[in-house]
């Protein structure tokens, strides 16, 4: 195999490209792996290099859109809002680059538990969202801008081209044709898709081709508040009796009709206030939102990820209507100033159930959003994107690293790769998928005596959840999966039990 390219630099796309790096490159060192974008470069790529970076290395604001993006931005980095990284995904980027870690876990905050209440304020219970003794780690609340600079500034700059949108993906026997819509193309032996839910490379997959996103009838509008913003509005907040501040930095309300989740960084709000928003310490806390917010509810039509939020705000003030003072304070006081903070409107758009994920000819796979985009109610689809880049990694360098003393042709170890891959991360994935949607029906148009099912329901399970509750996601090892598949045995689709660091290994 002389050539790998990779369609889209998202968080899977970059992550591919380093695991394949890491575990393929030592073996075939000519080997070529190329990542195609059809973004513009982030502005900052120009400005260092990763030999300059330290782990909490912080850019200029002014050089750096994506963690004050508008609609307009248009650049990869300034795509999608706050999200949970799981424990899952976390160890996985741990293996691969302790650099990696320690730049998200600074630009993060870590969680164990996500406290749950209804739109009165009053409390359901708490529902685990990790930890260290079972999972090795709490769950990283994090940018998706942060996470994604920290996989994207390991991308070496001359292995990958920006502004390269794909016309379309051509299947062969022998190699894989990308077409470009300013006219080139290129060739490789392998395709990696990570486009996305819009992307072309799936439509090289016969039984793909056609099978468009959905919208799933929600939209998901949040924003980001910088310090000043939110200690002033808890300030205004304190004579009102009503004010509930949360005791959890993550907490998720449900109500009618809607749901709203908040993430406030009550570490940095017992400290001292800083000076003009920023620490005088210079640590990279000045990039991290002190506050975060998303509201989810239905919407017809679908508005567009550049729908301003001035046009759906009073819609989202209206769903919010009566819940707690400190719901309707945030909402107030995002969307006006991009310098304090970010306000985005991110309709759902999920890919449907493909029944391929890899061509016929063993040389395209598809991975992360492009082979199954998770509903955000998972909190897998980062995790669930790295665990596909490391699979793909363990499982080239298991196939190629030794092909000249192979009795199999290259042909024929593709076409080997492809189908562990998928008896390894389809059935699991499809899990989570199915999972995840179960969750988001929470959050839709619902009676009074649903809701109050629901509410009933969610609060015993918080009293008798057991510690392995989350084990399915979060337990699980794909180097694990991986050794088993190698072996024909048959992969896991859930986790189970406490993990074992590779410490304690």
């Amino acid at each position: 195999m002389k050539s790998i390219a990779i369609i889209g630099a998202g968080v899977g796309g970059c992550t591919t490209y380093l695991f394949l790096q890491k575990h393929v490159v030592p073996h075939i060192p000519n080997i070529k792996i190329h990542i195609y974008e059809a973004y513009p470069a982030p502005p900052y790529l120009s400005k260092s290099t990763p030999s300059t970076r330290s782990p909490t290395h912080t850019i200029n604001p002014e050089e750096r859109p994506n963690l004050y993006s508008t609609p307009a931005t248009n650049v990869t980095t300034a795509t999608g809002g706050f999200l949970g990284f799981s424990p899952n995904g976390i160890r996985v980027l741990k293996s691969l680059d302790p650099e990696i870690y320690a730049r998200i876990q600074a630009y993060s905050i870590e969680v164990d538990v996500f406290a749950f209440q209804i739109s009165s304020g009053r409390m359901l219970g708490n529902f685990s969202s990790g930890g260290k003794e079972r999972y090795g780690h709490g769950t990283f609340m994090i940018n998706r801008a942060a996470l994604h600079d920290a996989v994207l500034e390991k991308v070496r700059h001359e292995d990958i081209s920006f502004g390269r949108k794909v016309a379309r993906v051509v299947d062969g026997e022998k190699i894989v044709r990308v077409e470009f819509e300013d006219g080139g193309s290129v060739e490789a032996d392998l395709v990696v898709g990570a486009d996305g839910v819009w992307g072309k490379t799936k439509d090289a997959i016969e039984k793909c081709r056609g099978l468009t996103a959905e919208y799933d009838g929600l939209v998901g509008i949040g924003g980001f508040l910088d310090e000043k913003t939110t200690r002033n509005l808890l300030d205004k907040l304190q004579s009102n009796k009503d004010l509930v501040i949360p005791k959890n930095a993550v907490t998720m309300t449900f109500g009618s009709g809607a749901f709203f989740g908040t993430v406030i960084d009550l570490d940095r709000l017992d400290k001292p206030t800083s000076k003009d928003g920023s620490y005088e310490n210079g640590d990279v806390e000045h990039d991290i939102p002190f506050a975060a917010w998303w509201s989810t509810f239905p919407m017809e039509p679908a508005p567009t990820s550049r729908t301003p939020f001035s046009e759906v705000k009073e819609k989202v003030l209206e769903k919010h209507k009566g819940w707690t003072p400190l719901i309707t304070a945030l909402i107030e006081a995002s969307g006006f100033d991009e310098r304090k903070g970010s306000t985005l409107v991110l309709p759902r758009w999920i890919t449907p159930t493909l029944p391929k994920w890899t061509s016929d000819s063993g040389r395209i796979l598809l991975m992360g959003d492009t082979a199954h985009c998770m509903p955000p109610d998972s909190g897998q689809g980062a995790s669930c994107a790295v665990e596909d880049a490391m699979t793909i990694g363990l499982l080239c360098e298991a196939l190629f690293s030794d092909l000249k003393a192979s009795e199999s042709s290259e042909s024929e170890k593709l076409k080997q790769l492809c189908d562990l891959y998928t008896k390894i991360r389809k059935p699991r994935c499809e899990y989570i998928v199915a999972e995840a949607r179960k969750r988001g029906d929470l959050k839709r148009d619902m009676g009074w005596l649903e809701q109050t099912i629901r509410n009933v329901v969610m609060f015993a399970l918080c009293k008798v959840m057991p510690e392995s509750a989350m084990d399915g996601f979060f337990s699980w090892d794909t180097e694990t999966e991986v050794k088993k598949a190698l072996k024909g045995e048959v992969p896991a689709v859930k986790g189970k039990g406490k993990v074992i660091t590779a410490a304690e290994k």
